[in-house]
């Protein structure tokens, strides 16, 4: 192709203009400017199916590379690098891309290149078919307005039209599409308006459509006329006034329309909606009955042109109104519970009455209460119970008040007398929220047990958490032939509960316990608050506090109580039931630093130990502890045997009487004969020192005549080893009786050894002395007497003129019990005196005795 500028001269060489050689460098430099923007691009990115895609499908994406990148080549998806490619040859990669699920960048790079290359995938769905076309005249002169469901969204711009066809007579007009628009309320809810023109009997054909770039689609056509869809606007409801069981209230506004519906609902707890029939009329007075005293009621209503044309209204705005009080209808279910303490305090328990119940606001309970020995009293609360009652029997009334009356009473006699108890009663979960209590009826229920309480009236169930009887007492009543029941309301789980089912009869009710029912259970969360112990000697009193409501977590069925040294070292441990507030603890080694903690077990296991630990000490034990007990039996020691003395002393009036005295306590019954003893008989062989004359018989003595008294010489001491009975020899001191065993060995002191019959009748004077400075007859002690003095120890004469009393006092003396040796255990302590006293001469005649 030759393009000239100017002529052609012949012969000679072809001529260009200046206007052609421009065209030439243009064409040039625009096939060089595109030469060079290929060559600054070092790839291409494709897709098999193109840059729009059905969301989930499948497809690959590919990276073509210029021969000049010999470089590492990578693919980017999002901005974020992948090693899923492969290689398709040597300048092309791809990834194959499964069940995509959103818009997605691909991106191919040529490592060392500035300028990668990409490709953008947009995914969506094709339009659902369009469902459910309506159309409505707002008003008889208003506008049509069209609604459809469009399905699911497209994720893809999508455009929603409804095409509108007329039909006027025998004349068509043209299809006239308009815009559809999403409701914000109902995002899959579209809806159209458009004006109308033409009589009411026009017949109109609309449908509706969606298309975007993955298709479209059409609905089915849905043809009318206007007296069809022309809807009146709602009505107004005014002048609501009610009475306990009632409502009038006025309609208003309603356009002409024929046909008239209400509806009511409670508003304190919403519920369903009751229809009342339609009505017709222009304006319209409407009544509605049978409704309940004392409740919020909401009423709406809505209008239709005719029975044949047009569609009901929308149902107008909500009025409420209260209908007026009246007295409760219901008695009051009451019972009753009794204290642990001294007077038995009871207190009355009753369920609140519901709303439909009540009727109206209770304001308050009057109690009556008719005491058999008190009297009536009244009393009012606000409170659904009323505690502090104390009646041997009593007759209570109670009544529920409000502003139009009181309810029935609800009559209740307590105490109830004891009658025989439900039997069997079994606890056992029926869900995590729930538990089944079951029962056998009474052994002897029934009026023909001969028990006298009559028929089985009922049963009541009562339960309640563990020590909280009063405050969260619950119970439920159950027919005479139900023997089982299920507990869903009012229990919560991971908490422990007890309670109990009486058998009611007419004027009786027997009672069965049951205890430590859960729904659900995990071991506790926390131990019991552990007190400072008490230690008193080797006894340690451990008391604490129970676990809280809350870190309980189900029933508590035992205490555990651990005890380490200050080392650390584990002692022991003690398990308690947990019905427990206290334990003690012995044995622990003294001289000794402890601790103790507690921790609290339920049937899950056992939980974590107390917050803290607290610490004690063991004492050492002295011989004389600081108990009351050692202290009294010392005292008991140190005091009875001169109480025992005394008392014999006090007996004794005479040498006579204090003979027979001593002879009766020191003596067995069976008295041998003293004659024959061999103590007497050596004595009188040997002829010694010391005269004795024993009287034989009581009887031979006279009352008034006073024996000798015996006189004992005081000798210094150490005389009694040197003392030699063969060098005194005095005839008054010879003996010429016989002394009695008992007598013998009462004489005899303990630091001799009583081999000597000679020297053993001599070493008597220690006892006798101590003997009579304990009676108080001698008015010096034994530090200021005299060596050579006689000494009178015990004078007839002290207790003269009162013989008689003292016979009656021997008496006492039979109290005491002598044992074989009289000088031990009680004697031996009044021997030790150490010797500073020796008997003398002793002259006792008794010759009186064998007279």
């Amino acid at each position: 192709m030759q393009l000239t500028t100017g002529s052609e001269q012949p012969g000679g060489p072809m001529a260009y203009s200046p206007h052609g050689w421009w065209s030439i460098l243009i064409g040039i430099t625009m096939l060089c400017a595109i030469g060079s923007s290929r060559a600054d691009k070092p790839c291409t990115a494709s897709s098999s199916v193109g840059d729009l895609v059905l969301l989930g499908s499948s497809f690959q994406v590919f990276c073509t590379y210029q021969a000049s990148c010999r470089a590492t080549k990578s693919m980017h998806i999002d901005k974020k690098k992948t090693n899923k490619m492969e290689s398709y040859n040597s300048t092309t990669i791809f990834l194959n891309v499964t069940n995509i699920s959103k818009n997605t960048t691909y991106t191919c790079l040529c490592e060392g290149e500035p300028e990668p290359c990409g490709l953008d995938i947009d995914t969506g769905y094709p339009p659902d078919l369009p469902e459910n076309v309506t159309c409505v005249q707002k008003g008889q002169f208003g506008e049509v307005m069209c609604r459809w469901r469009r399905g699911r969204e497209t994720h893809l711009t999508t455009t929603l039209e409804l095409w509108v066809r007329a039909v006027f007579g025998n004349s068509t007009a043209g299809s006239v599409s308009y815009p559809g628009s999403g409701s914000r309320s109902d995002p899959g809810l579209v809806s159209v308006n458009f004006p109308v023109s033409g009589s009411l009997q026009t017949e109109y054909s609309v449908w509706a459509s969606s298309s975007n770039k993955l298709g479209s689609a059409v609905s089915t056509t849905f043809n009318f006329t206007l007296d069809h869809i022309v809807q009146p606007f709602p009505p107004a409801v005014s002048q609501v006034e009610c009475w306990s069981l009632g409502c009038n209230f006025r309609v208003e506004g309603a356009q002409g329309a024929q046909l008239l519906e209400v509806q009511q609902r409670a508003a304190q707890e919403p519920g369903p909606w009751i229809l009342h029939p339609h009505t017709a009329g222009s304006v319209w007075n409407q009544s509605i009955v049978s409704l309940q005293p004392y409740t919020k009621y909401e009423f709406q209503a809505r209008v239709r042109l005719s029975h044949r044309r047009g569609i009901w209204s929308d149902w107008s705005q909500p009025v409420s109104n209260w209908t007026q009080e009246e007295a409760p209808a219901k008695a009051l279910d009451v019972w009753y519970t009794t204290s642990n303490s001294p007077n038995n305090s009871i207190t009355l328990h009753w369920k609140r009455l519901s709303d439909t119940e009540a009727r109206g606001k209770i304001r308050g309970y009057k109690v009556i209460v008719h005491d058999t020995l008190a009297g009536k009293s009244e009393s009012n609360t606000i409170n659904n119970h009323i505690s502090g009652l104390s009646c041997s029997r009593c007759d209570v009334t109670v009544y529920a008040l409000n502003s139009r009356g009181s309810s029935p009473p609800a009559h209740f006699t307590i105490p109830l007398r004891a009658a025989q108890p439900p039997q069997n009663v079994m606890c056992r979960n029926h869900s995590n929220h729930s538990v089944t209590i079951s029962w056998r009826r009474p052994v002897t229920a029934g009026a023909a047990s001969g028990t006298g309480d009559g028929a089985v009236s009922g049963y009541l169930l009562e339960w309640f958490p563990v020590g909280r009887q009063v405050e969260k007492l619950r119970w439920k009543r159950l027919g005479p032939n139900e023997t089982h029941t299920v507990i869903r309301d009012n229990i919560k789980p991971f908490e422990c509960y007890e309670g109990a089912v009486y058998a009611l009869y007419e004027q009786a009710v027997g009672r069965a316990q049951f205890e430590d029912f859960y729904t659900l259970e995990l071991v506790p969360s926390a131990g019991p608050s552990v007190h400072q112990p008490v230690v008193e000697g080797d006894k340690v009193t451990v008391s604490w506090s129970e676990v809280p409501q809350e870190h309980r977590r189900g029933c508590v069925i035992n205490y555990t109580i651990y005890v380490v040294n200050s080392e650390g070292k584990y002692v022991r441990n003690y398990v308690c039931r947990a019905s427990e507030r206290s334990f003690t603890i012995r044995g622990l080694p003294p001289e000794e630093n402890y601790h103790l903690w507690m921790t609290a077990s339920t049937a899950s296991g056992q939980g974590p130990r107390a917050g803290h630990s607290v610490s004690f000490f063991i004492k050492p034990q002295s011989l004389l502890s600081d108990s009351w007990l050692y202290t009294m039996v010392l005292v008991g020691i140190i005091s009875f045997p001169v109480f025992f003395v005394l008392l014999c002393l006090y007996q004794v009036s005479s040498l006579r009487r204090r003979v027979s005295a001593l002879v009766h306590c020191l003596m067995p019954d069976i008295v041998p004969d003293p004659a024959n003893s061999k103590w007497a008989k050596e004595c009188a062989k040997e002829k010694g020192e010391l005269t004795l004359h024993l009287y034989l018989s009581e009887s031979s003595v006279s009352e008034e005549e006073e024996p000798d008294t015996v006189e004992v010489q005081e000798l210094p001491e150490g005389s009694w080893s040197s003392w030699n009975p063969a060098q005194h020899t005095d005839s008054s001191r010879t003996l010429e009786g016989a002394i009695h065993p008992t007598l013998h060995l009462l004489f005899m002191p303990q630091q001799i050894p009583a081999t000597d019959p000679s020297t053993t009748a001599y070493f008597q004077s220690s006892y006798l002395k101590s003997f009579s400075q304990e009676s108080g007859s001698s008015g010096q002690t034994q530090d200021s007497q005299g060596t050579d003095m006689t000494v009178d120890y015990i004078s007839t004469h002290v207790l003269e003129g009162r013989e008689e009393k003292e016979e009656e006092g021997l008496d006492v003396m039979g109290f005491f019990s002598c044992p074989q040796n009289p000088l031990s255990p009680f004697m031996n302590p009044l021997m030790s005196f150490e010797g500073k006293l020796t008997l003398d001469a002793v002259r006792i005649d008794c010759s009186e005795f064998l007279d």
